[in-house]
């Protein structure tokens, strides 16, 4: 899927030079044109995964990293912290059809320095894309407008969650272990371990499963009251994932 080669041509041009990570074909094609219709950009190369992106961004050395929050089950928001560590002059946006607030905070608290919607006239994308390169940070200005937000979301606001407990959460409640966890979001176990018993702690959760009863409001929050988090460590089951699970 996608051009992962990338033209030696690039590598001296003066041009802003874009890779794409997505899993949808449609999309390495509509960004090709679109950056294409922008004076001063072109796309170096495309990739479908999370792995096939990290290895092309070692390759291309690329200007502008644009890609989803999620890319066939990985974490953009995982790719853009490593890009923020692997290439820090990359500059990444989340090109998405995810409108959620929190989801746009996480990524700029990871480094992104843009949260666009797919659903944008090209118009809009170019001149957002051109204001990236030139060092501002974009939000789309439409973003959360479409719906309120999620009664889940609510209760994560409740009882203080940061940005990052609320991606470790997330991958909690679509069915992943501590040990997969920390390899979709390019962080350590022990740093998962570390995030969990601080969910555990400000959800007032007992373990595992009561905190996902307590994320999706099937048990009643108990805010202000620490319940041991010893379980958050421990090796634990993988969950099924739920129907509420987290997704485009």
């Amino acid at each position: 899927m996608g051009d992962d080669g990338v033209d030696a041509r690039l590598r001296t041009s003066a041009l802003i030079r874009a890779v794409l990570a997505d899993d949808a074909e449609l999309m390495h094609l509509a960004v090709r044109a679109l950056l294409a219709s922008i004076p001063g950009f072109t796309l170096a190369g495309s990739a479908g995964s999370v792995g096939a992106a990290e290895q092309l961004i070692r390759r291309a050395a690329p200007d502008l990293l644009i890609c989803e929050t999620d890319i066939r089950g990985q974490s953009g928001i995982g790719l853009t912290w490593w890009v923020r560590t692997y290439r820090p002059r990359t500059r990444v946006v989340i090109l998405t059809g995810q409108d959620e607030p929190s989801a746009a905070q996480a990524a700029l608290r990871a480094g992104a320095q843009g949260y666009l919607l797919k659903s944008s006239p090209p118009d809009a994308l170019a001149a957002a894309l051109q204001r990236v390169a030139a060092g501002h940070r974009v939000l789309d200005e439409r973003l959360g407008y479409a719906r309120e937000v999620s009664p889940e979301a609510r209760r994560m606001e409740q009882v203080g969650l940061s940005p990052r407990e609320r991606d470790v959460l997330a991958e909690v409640l679509s069915g992943f272990g501590n040990k997969m966890i920390a390899q979709r979001l390019h962080i350590s176990e022990d740093t998962v371990k570390s995030h969990m018993k601080a969910i555990f702690r400000k959800l007032g959760a007992r373990d595992r499963a009561h905190a996902v009863a307590l994320a999706v409001g099937r048990a009643p929050l108990a805010t202000g009251r620490d319940w041991p988090a010893a379980a958050a460590g421990q090796a634990e089951p993988v969950l099924p994932a739920p129907a509420w699970g987290t997704g485009r």
